[in-house]
């Protein structure tokens, strides 16, 4: 009987820390910055495109997105302003804030108690503990070691998109600037 009561308590606590998991992490910082490599498949599993770059984040609500190789572009959120920069063709483009819900993004501006519907413990896989949410593009967010190292999503296409996270820091501090439109003179813009 007490094994019994042993085992059953670790399963509880294991359930409770897989629970607050996604909360603890989402509550714990202010800025954050990380690199990344970005994998899109096809519906047979083939790997299409691979991206690598890096973020940087800060509530509420600024955030770069930028992909080094193999095309450096940058999406940068700003002064509620959402900004698509493709540096090859010296063009940026002014885009519509629109539903963020259906996007990772959506989840880094709230936090958690903001939130409606937060993802949900699903599984566990390679030490990884998979946090899923009730979208259609079936959004899943993977922590090892209770810190963010995955993300996996569906796009409208079908494509399954994995973003595997390097080197991430939490409140690192991040220059004033770090979220400024600064583009040459010779780029056009559209708004």
């Amino acid at each position: 009987m007490t094994n019994f009561l042993i085992v059953l308590a670790v399963c509880f606590s294991s359930t409770v820390t897989a629970d607050t998991e996604f909360s603890d992490f989402f509550n714990s910082f202010e800025t954050l910055s990380s690199g990344f490599t970005q994998q899109t498949y096809d519906d047979s599993n083939r790997l299409l495109t691979e991206t690598s770059g890096h973020l940087y984040f800060k509530r509420p609500a600024s955030f770069i997105w930028q992909t080094d190789t193999p095309i450096e572009q940058t999406l940068l959120l700003n002064n509620h302003e959402l900004w698509f920069i493709d540096t090859e063709l010296e063009q940026a483009s002014q885009r519509d804030m629109g539903d963020l819900k259906n996007t990772p993004l959506y989840w880094l501006i709230n936090r958690p108690e903001q939130l409606e519907n937060l993802p949900q413990y699903d599984h566990t896989e390679s030490n990884i503990n998979w946090y899923k949410t009730n979208q259609d593009n079936q959004l899943s967010f993977g922590f090892r070691n209770n810190k963010l190292s995955t993300l996996k999503l569906t796009n409208p296409l079908g494509q399954k998109i994995q973003v595997i996270f390097s080197a991430l820091m939490l409140n690192p501090k991040l220059n004033k600037n770090t979220f400024v439109l600064d583009l040459d003179a010779d780029f056009d813009v559209i708004r």
